[in-house]
């Protein structure tokens, strides 16, 4: 289950584009990615400045799918009820920890909870969950589609012991996009802008978001916003496969 090779990231966050594992946090926002496992992780808390929850919330995350996945990296037969298995009880270890965290606090400040939109790739489809208000799209055949729930609902992590999470599974072939973002680039940016933005730069997520940062600069967003982007590519893997295939005839 490599999917380094089968897949372009690209994550911006405070400015900042990376493509390699790793963990960054504007105020209140923290993207995480593991290209090696096709994961992503997008959080969203209350706090203006460097937010411990939201933060701590997808190093859970990352922390929990890299060792439940590691062993099975190069399994390709890895299935979508295990994955669906992991992220339902990675969620469930970071709600116990932040309310458990939220009730030693309790009295003290108030608790607002936290949004997280994860997605986790596999050999040919996708597990999303999304636990509040987070947008996560599936660009696919010329069609945006809207992945979980595109409203924000109170079931934050962190404010109910019991914790309500539905994960969606659908195809993700070759030449598909994904992208995980706040609610309000969409709604500002619209549905349509996005889906031709990702036809016309299909093979090419940097010159994509590009066109994103320049239409939400426009839009008055005071930076660029946080947003993670992933295609499907063709594999060089794939490719050698099939020319052996050729040669052995």
């Amino acid at each position: 289950m490599n999917l380094k090779d089968s897949i372009s990231i690209v994550a911006q966050i405070n400015n900042v584009q990376f493509t390699e594992k790793d963990i960054q946090f504007s105020s209140g926002e923290v993207v995480g990615i593991n290209p090696e496992l096709g994961l992503m992780v997008l959080a969203q808390g209350e706090c203006q400045a460097e937010d411990a929850a939201a933060y701590k919330s997808v190093e859970i995350m990352l922390d929990d799918m890299e060792l439940n996945l590691k062993s099975t990296i190069n399994d390709s037969s890895l299935s979508s009820s295990m994955v669906d298995r992991c992220i339902s009880e990675s969620l469930e270890n970071i709600n116990e920890y932040l309310y458990f965290q939220a009730e030693r606090k309790a009295g003290l400040e108030k608790v607002d909870g936290v949004d997280l939109a994860v997605v986790q790739i596999q050999q040919n489809n996708i597990s999303c969950c999304n636990v509040g208000s987070l947008s996560c799209l599936r660009f696919s055949g010329d069609e945006l589609q809207v992945l979980g729930k595109d409203s924000a609902i109170d079931d934050k992590l962190g404010i109910k012991t019991a914790l309500q999470s539905t994960i969606v599974e659908k195809d993700f072939s070759e030449g598909d996009t994904l992208l995980l973002t706040s609610p309000d680039l969409v709604s500002q940016l619209g549905h349509d802008f996005i889906r031709v933005t990702l036809s016309r730069f299909n093979d090419n997520l940097e010159m994509a978001l590009r066109q994103i940062n320049t239409r939400a600069l426009r839009h008055d967003f005071e930076q660029k916003p946080v947003i993670i982007i992933c295609r499907r590519v063709h594999t060089m893997k794939q490719s050698r496969n099939w020319f052996n295939k050729m040669l052995n005839h």
